[in-house]
């Protein structure tokens, strides 16, 4: 934490530290090879964070549905994993609840 009480990142000394230890093991990369092993690096934390965050966002206690066919309040149906594209074309894994409609038979899986 600094003076403010506000806690430091540790994301990007890590990183940071990663990128030395490669630049290390390759002391003749060019400006190109440097840029691409950075990009690759951020992408990758790109992803982490993407999927800690919406992961949080899961693990609230989620507030019961209505059946958007029928109207009918919906039950809970199991946890189900759900695979997603991020725009940079990354895949990040959610697990989420699905919910069954005990009128009408629909399931819904929540948006992420």
């Amino acid at each position: 934490m600094d003076e403010k009480g506000v806690r430091e990142p540790e994301l990007p000394n890590e990183l940071a530290r990663q990128m030395r230890q490669w630049r290390q093991a390759n002391p003749k990369a060019t400006l190109t090879e440097i840029e691409e092993a950075v990009e690759a690096e951020l992408a990758e934390l790109r992803r982490q964070l993407v999927q800690e965050m919406v992961q949080e966002e899961a693990g609230a206690k989620p507030e019961v549905p209505d059946c958007p066919q029928c109207g009918q309040a919906m039950v809970k149906n199991g946890r189900r994993k759900r695979k997603l594209q991020t725009k940079e074309g990354q895949t990040v894994q959610l697990e989420r609840q699905q919910w069954r409609c005990l009128a009408c038979g629909t399931t819904l899986f929540p948006p992420g």
